[in-house]
């Protein structure tokens, strides 16, 4: 089946959503860190509404990693379901969980992510408490606070907007470095992708894009922005993760940088947005290569932003001229 045709399949079922729960973990190739992911979730206090683990599978699991899965949770009112992906890629493990899942809410988890004490009682409730919420994130306790250096560089080229919640100019999700230091629930622009939940009916004009095919960067930004429509965001610093952000390959972290900001620039049009931010992205894609040509642990960084700059300055060029006649 094609994926915009399990889109419609969605969108004509969620009408009539279930009370409960799911929690979309989203693994490929890290079985034991999809293990840790699942105790974590086992460990909680539970709430009332019933509840279901959806594991979204972009790789190989065998049997042996599932019995032990339905091991760890045996003793809980847990449900666990196993869901072998169509088509790789995150977008589409997002789009897979929204068509399969039992439940109106729904969390994402990076397999890599560990949730500490209390996290799904507090998730819930809020959920109950607001029926204008569409959607709440967490916190990644493991992010550090941002030095003064890095500070001064997303100030300046507009990585982040400096205010809680905020994207920036360009588009981007600098301000989180400073989530951990708010003490209160808060609106935000957009939730971080490792630990982020909405209601499914908030997400009922998502589309599926080509840009988010491949690589995947900011394509938690894009499903904040269409839930956005239908109600705010909220983060809550009392909903905190351990992301152990597993080490990546670097074989395609090329690619993975032009994405870092080919992918923004998409956003942006998404968000019919004014000609000036495209400007502004295009600064903060020039901020991004300086550093990575300054810093020698970024300079395989260095051809992907190269590359990324020149698709945007391409593509203005492209506009100014068409808006010329």
């Amino acid at each position: 089946m094609q994926h915009s045709s399990l889109v419609k399949t969605w969108k004509e079922t969620s009408m009539h959503p279930h009370l409960g729960l799911t929690i979309a973990i989203c693994t490929r190739h890290r079985p034991d860190d999809l293990i840790h992911c699942v105790s974590s979730v086992a460990k909680q206090k539970l709430p009332a509404n019933p509840i279901e683990i959806l594991v979204m599978d972009d790789g190989d699991l065998t049997i042996a990693h599932l019995i032990r899965l339905s091991e760890i949770i045996q003793n809980t009112p847990i449900e666990l379901r196993y869901h072998k992906k169509l088509q790789p890629g995150l977008f589409f493990s997002r789009i897979e969980s929204l068509v399969v899942s039992s439940y109106e809410l729904l969390l994402f988890l990076d397999d890599d992510v560990e949730l500490d004490a209390d996290y799904l009682t507090r998730l819930v409730q809020i959920y109950q408490d607001d029926a204008d919420i569409s959607g709440i994130g967490g916190m990644d306790r493991l992010i550090e606070p941002a030095g003064i250096a890095w500070s001064l560089f997303g100030r300046f080229f507009l990585y982040s907007s400096g205010v809680t919640g905020k994207l920036s100019a360009s588009g981007y999700g600098g301000s989180m470095s400073g989530w951990l230091a708010s003490k209160q629930d808060f609106v935000t622009e957009f939730l971080l992708g490792c630990n982020m939940s909405f209601r499914k009916s908030a997400l009922d004009k998502l589309e599926v894009v080509d840009w988010l095919k491949s690589y995947s960067l900011g394509e938690d930004i894009y499903l904040s922005h269409v839930a956005r429509q239908k109600g705010k965001l909220i983060i809550s610093p009392q909903l905190t993760v351990k992301h152990n952000q597993s080490a990546a390959s670097r074989d395609h972290e090329e690619q993975v940088a032009y994405t870092e900001i080919v992918n923004h620039y998409h956003l942006l049009v998404i968000k019919n947005a004014k000609a000036r931010h495209y400007i502004y992205q295009l600064w903060t894609a020039c901020g991004l290569f300086i550093r990575a040509v300054l810093k020698k642990s970024l300079h395989f960084r260095v051809k992907g932003y190269g590359r990324a700059i020149g698709f945007i300055v391409n593509r203005l060029i492209k506009t100014t001229l068409s808006e010329r006649g």
